[in-house]
């Protein structure tokens, strides 16, 4: 039988005196839900173990977290005061380890519950749409939901690793198949979710594409891959998803999260695909009708339960450009990749000498490569980003080599600043460079591209020396 308030009140003792929260209030919305809907009051409030027990001790036990109450106010309307300076309250006590904090108001503005959860968590389909809103306002083009069962990918990752394609990326190996397994990675994890964030230059013009591969016709000429041209996107894409966790957060109470970007063994490009950002292009990239490839992606894993998103069909087709196109035929067969044949690969990730047989392929690519996006037909849809983060730097594009490589380390590091580029440091750097410059010597004898060359030879690493003296003898 439901007990009248004030025999709740008299119950549990001092938890619900007003007093002792009132210095956390600041009323400015209420929602109130009639006691005969039981379950709406289910989803709007969520009870700590200690108070809970006040209002139902037979369901006590059954769920210490979360109680869904039966039995609540005889005749009372329940009002749930919140607004947006509690949820900050809640968030901090959170990352300081403390349960959340959260008030419910009672009749007689009485306080009598201490951790309350928005009720957008009682209904998924509608926080989905609240996350969807909050990511565009952080500057994403879409998000997405997926699930944490990825087992039918394993398959495809562990005969990926058998071959050898990963190259030098010992850390993939290593992490196995966690990779497939996100509530392996962090426990608890039922919902990923993805977003995508378009990183071309809002200053990009329409012919981009054409643009961009006439570039490769300018031997001395340095060309730097498209993405790497503005601000680090770890950096930027970090920053944004732990904000929009963080908004998330606010709402949800408790939720336990973590946020990615291409920093921990997840199968981003699958999650993707699950998540209805778009479908695995042949060259292994996430295709989007909208938005070609051109789009940097990200992760928040999650241990709340959200509906998935629909996947889209694949649009290739017959095509096959972006294998036919690349320089070193690192696409040994459709949605199969050798890394250790990839320029990007070899230019970013790839530590040591460069095969003697794929330097003459690599031709004036010093830092990664674009050449299956750039003949892809789909990348004609790709979308221009808001943000001036990824505007183009200037030094990075439209760079001659013999500038490049007199780089100085501390200029280098200053010209890099915030750039995904630094990561490699200053001597693969300089060895990327000499591969383009002995690349331009076999099409021009050029006296400045010898001369620069010469220069760096005498103080130069083992490594870097190797290189220069490959470059010299094209």
């Amino acid at each position: 039988m439901a007990r009248p308030f004030g025999q709740l009140q008299a119950r549990a003792g001092k938890q619900f005196t007003k007093a002792r929260f009132f210095p956390f209030v600041r009323v400015i919305e209420a929602v109130k839900v009639k006691v005969p809907d039981v379950q709406a009051i289910g989803q709007l409030v969520r009870l700590h173990h200690r108070v809970g027990g006040a209002f139902d001790a037979t369901r006590h036990a059954e769920c210490p977290e979360q109680i869904t109450h039966k039995s609540c106010f005889a005749s009372a309307q329940v009002a749930a005061q919140l607004n947006e300076r509690i949820a900050q309250c809640r968030l901090r006590r959170q990352r300081c380890g403390k349960r959340p904090g959260g008030i419910l108001i009672g009749p007689n503005n009485t306080f009598y519950n201490h951790g309350v959860n928005k009720n957008t968590s009682g209904d998924p389909a509608r926080l989905v749409q609240h996350i969807q809103t909050w990511a565009r306002e952080l500057g994403f083009s879409q998000i997405g939901i997926a699930g944490v069962d990825l087992a039918s990918a394993e398959a495809g990752l562990s005969a990926w690793l058998a071959a050898g394609f990963h190259g030098d990326m010992h850390y993939m190996a290593a992490h196995g198949l966690k990779r497939a397994r996100p509530a392996e990675l962090i426990p608890g994890t039922v919902s990923v979710i993805t977003a995508r964030m378009d990183y071309l230059p809002a200053s990009t013009p329409d012919d981009w594409q054409a643009v961009e591969f006439s570039r490769l016709q300018r031997p001395a000429e340095a060309v730097v891959s498209c993405y790497a041209r503005g601000r680090d996107y770890h950096k930027v894409m970090r920053s944004r998803l732990q904000k929009l966790g963080d908004k998330i957060a606010m709402h949800v109470e408790p939720l336990n999260h973590r946020a990615f970007t291409d920093s921990a063994p997840v199968l981003e490009a699958e999650l993707a695909v699950r998540a209805g950002q778009g479908w695995r292009g042949k060259h292994t990239l996430v295709l989007n009708r909208e938005a070609g490839s051109m789009f940097f992606l990200g992760e928040i894993y999650i241990d709340i339960p959200l509906p998935p998103s629909a996947p889209v069909t694949p649009h290739c087709g017959s095509c096959t450009a972006c294998i036919d196109v690349c320089p070193t035929q690192a696409i040994v067969a459709p949605h199969k990749l050798d890394a250790r044949r990839c320029i990007s690969y070899l230019t970013i990730e790839h530590d040591g000498p460069i095969p003697l047989e794929l330097r003459p392929l690599i031709g004036n690519r010093i830092y990664g490569c674009d050449d299956c996006q750039l003949a892809c037909p789909w990348n004609k849809f790709a979308q221009r980003s808001a943000l001036p983060d990824f505007d183009e730097r200037q030094g990075l594009t439209g760079q001659q080599l013999v500038t490049l490589f007199a780089w100085t380390e501390e200029a280098f590091l200053k010209h890099t600043e915030g750039s995904a580029i630094r990561r490699i440091g200053h001597q693969r750097w300089l060895r990327n460079i000499a591969v383009a410059m002995g690349n331009a010597l076999r099409v021009k004898n050029d006296a400045q591209l010898r001369y620069a060359l010469q220069e760096r030879l005498e103080n130069a690493e083992a490594v870097l020396s190797e290189h220069i003296n490959w470059a010299l003898a094209q």
